[in-house]
């Protein structure tokens, strides 16, 4: 029976674990695609949704570098949300594509995760960039809710919320990671109060970065927010921490 490299068998168990439809996973060396372990620097994740596909570039125990969605089996066709990552993990771009072309807004971020650049295209064709420094800040008196509003929250609050995060981390994953880390999870509370829109802020490695997404995805149902007597979607940022015991 051939042998496939001990990477690949650790990224199948996560696959299983997360109940994740993985249906390529290729490693790169210098020379370009292989099967030894030992030379390989990077890899690629594929991963099947029932509207389309992901592709994930990732280095070897280091941060995702790019993700981008495709509608189409051979990747072709661009088709969803598109992120960049620097060396570090943090994101520095996202956008989205609707038929390889550009859509809708386009952010820019700096190490902090502030946005430093927006731009709207249209068919492809930038229609309007926006320096988010030149425009009018919120009075912070403004934020803050009004009578009627409510902020999405899960069961009772943060503890419920926090209680929920330790109770279904997996912490074996924390033993197939390199050094361990922080990632950040961006997501939405939509209306019916399921976390949706789930991507990285911050990554990690790819064995973090798939559990704190499986952890947000699996979340049972909040309370949305409520703005004028409506339900509304609410974004909310989540890290979650892996310390891992240095030998």
């Amino acid at each position: 029976m051939k042998k496939f490299p001990l990477l690949l068998f650790c990224f199948l168990f996560i696959i299983n674990v997360n109940a994740q439809e993985i249906v390529n996973l290729v490693l790169v060396s210098d020379k370009g695609i292989t099967e030894n372990i030992k030379e390989a620097r990077s890899f690629i994740v594929i991963k099947q949704y029932p509207n389309g596909f992901q592709r994930l570039d990732y280095n070897l125990g280091a941060p995702l570098e790019r993700l981008r969605t495709y509608s189409d089996s051979i990747l072709t066709i661009l088709n969803g949300p598109y992120y960049e990552y620097s060396f570090k993990g943090a994101l520095t771009l996202s956008g989205q594509y609707i038929n390889n072309f550009k859509e809708k807004e386009w952010r820019y971020y700096n190490d902090t995760g502030k946005v430093i650049l927006e731009q709207h295209y249209e068919n492809g064709i930038l229609i309007k960039t926006v320096n988010p420094d030149t425009v009018k800040k919120e009075d912070p008196r403004d934020t803050k809710l009004k009578d009627g509003e409510v902020e999405a929250h899960y069961k009772k609050g943060d503890r419920d919320w926090k209680d929920y995060l330790v109770k279904n981390l997996d912490f074996d994953v924390i033993m197939k990671s390199v050094k361990g880390g922080n990632v950040r999870v961006g997501f939405t509370v939509n209306t019916s109060g399921k976390c949706v829109d789930v991507y990285l802020r911050r990554s990690v490695e790819f064995v973090l970065d798939e559990e704190a997404i499986r952890l947000i995805e699996n979340s049972p149902l909040w309370q949305p927010a409520i703005q004028d007597g409506k339900k509304v979607n609410s974004f909310r940022i989540q890290p979650i921490s892996f310390a891992k015991e240095q030998n």
